[in-house]
Parts: C-alpha cells; structure tokens; sequence
C-alpha cells in the first residue's frame, strides 16, 4: 500500500489504539479498553480514515461497552459499524458478517435478523 499524505501512519497509529483495547478488554481492564477504542475510534474519524478501519475500532468499541454492561451503547457502536461496512464493502462483505455475527451473538435481541436489516 502506498502512504499518501501520512494515511499509513494514521491506519497504523488507529489500528496501534485498537489492539491495545483489545488486550486491555482481555485483561479485564473495560475503562481502559473503552478509552483505548474511544481513541481510535476519534483518531480514524478525525483523520479520514477508511470507513471499513474505522468500522473495526467502532465494532471493537461495542465490544467493550456490552462488557461493561451498558447494552444500549453497545448496541449503538455495532450498528454504527455495520453501517459503516455496508457503505464501504456491502452487505456480503466478510467483515460486515463478522461484525453482524458478533452482533447476534452478544446481543441476540437486538441485532438485525439477515443482512442488510441494518438498512
């Protein structure tokens, strides 16, 4: 991939937060997760980010909030991922039926029931 305008930077310095939150959750550290994820999340966003990156951070970040018990959140974060997939890479797309998935797992309730319910 060839860097324009410091995006390799970017994509590693967001993907850098993420794996972080994602180590922080599996230690059980959720505050520090959520602000890790938080951070990437605000990095991607801020920085112009590809939407399917800033999708990980924001499906990582839902992660951590249904963790922390706070399910309306949670569930914000993965519809908010899977619309940023669906935008970028589509419905079929692997990452938006991991995050789907993932979703339906945590969440069976509030998760969409097929692809594109999300819509």
């Amino acid at each position: 991939m060839a860097c324009v305008n410091g995006k390799c930077r970017l994509a590693s310095s967001v993907r850098e937060l993420r794996e972080a939150g994602m180590d922080a959750l599996r230690d059980g550290d959720v505050v520090g997760a959520e602000a890790l994820l938080r951070r990437s999340v605000a990095m991607s966003e801020a920085g112009g980010g590809v939407s399917t990156a800033t999708a990980h951070s924001v499906y990582r970040l839902g992660m951590a909030l249904h963790a922390a018990g706070r399910q309306d959140e949670a569930a914000e974060q993965f519809e908010k991922a899977l619309w940023l997939v669906r935008e970028r890479a589509g419905c079929g797309s692997k990452l938006y039926r991991k995050i789907l998935g993932q979703f339906a797992e945590v969440m069976p309730s509030r998760a969409p029931l097929c692809e594109c319910d999300a819509a």
